[in-house]
């Protein structure tokens, strides 16, 4: 992987390079130069893409979220809640920006540099301070109009494969990429007749009890008690960032 910034190239060269990678033109390239300028920089005395990122967070997310609202009227709260939250995950976003040759691009310290693949989550990281700083830039209408355009194939993706999202899933994928195995779940109670019974299922992830849900059916409980041990052990879990290593 060949990065741009060095001595053969300068630096409004990449930038020009960038923009057309991303299909938008900068008013103030100042902001893409900050969208891509790592952390890692920093002790060289150089501001880095932290700000943005968090912006473009929110923004990555609004977008889909409004999109998911406008595009799928059959989808409910929950099944909106699954798909955006796979839709913004942190592989996605990885996925995103290699598309976009990311990497390259990137303003990195030595260290980094010298690696033949920078982790994940820095080009993850990268593509949600490029989304900020187009938002600052262009205002909300081009940053929707990126977003859409770079996430379009995870998005069908995602969508056509909703029968496999579940709070389940997600919950597991956590807790395996914490070394917690996969969690086990135990229905513990039962109440009304056959035809009307309803069950309280709890979730234990690494032998303690994390969430626990009532549902119509041993699944339906399930997935509910996986839910609610999201909202217990991952605050925030709808837009957490979780790329491969």
């Amino acid at each position: 992987m060949r990065r741009l910034w060095g001595d053969t190239e300068s630096m409004d060269e990449a930038l020009q390079q960038l923009q057309e990678r991303l299909q938008y033109r900068f008013q103030d390239p100042a902001l893409l130069r900050l969208a891509v300028t790592h952390a890692s920089v920093r002790a060289d005395g150089l501001p880095s893409n932290e700000r943005l990122e968090f912006l473009g967070d929110a923004v990555v997310g609004l977008v889909i979220s409004e999109h998911l609202f406008r595009s799928s009227p059959e989808l409910s709260e929950g099944e909106m809640t699954l798909t955006k939250s796979a839709v913004v995950s942190g592989g996605v976003l990885f996925r995103a920006g290699q598309s976009l040759g990311l990497a390259q691009f990137l303003q990195v310290d030595q260290g980094l540099r010298q690696r033949r693949e920078y982790p994940a989550s820095i080009v993850a990281d990268g593509y949600e301070a490029i989304v900020g700083a187009i938002f600052l830039d262009g205002g909300i209408e081009a940053a929707a109009d990126f977003v859409l355009r770079s996430l379009d194939p995870e998005i069908e993706q995602v969508q056509a494969g909703q029968h496999a999202l579940s709070y389940k899933s997600l919950l597991q994928e956590r807790t395996q990429a914490e070394g917690k195995g996969t969690p086990r779940y135990s229905v513990v109670r039962y109440e009304g007749p056959d035809h009307q019974r309803r069950y309280l299922t709890v979730v234990h992830v690494y032998g303690e009890e994390c969430g626990a849900g009532w549902g119509s059916t041993i699944k339906a409980a399930e997935q509910n008690a996986a839910q609610d041990a999201l909202d217990k052990c991952y605050p925030g879990w709808e837009g957490t960032k979780e790329p491969p290593a």
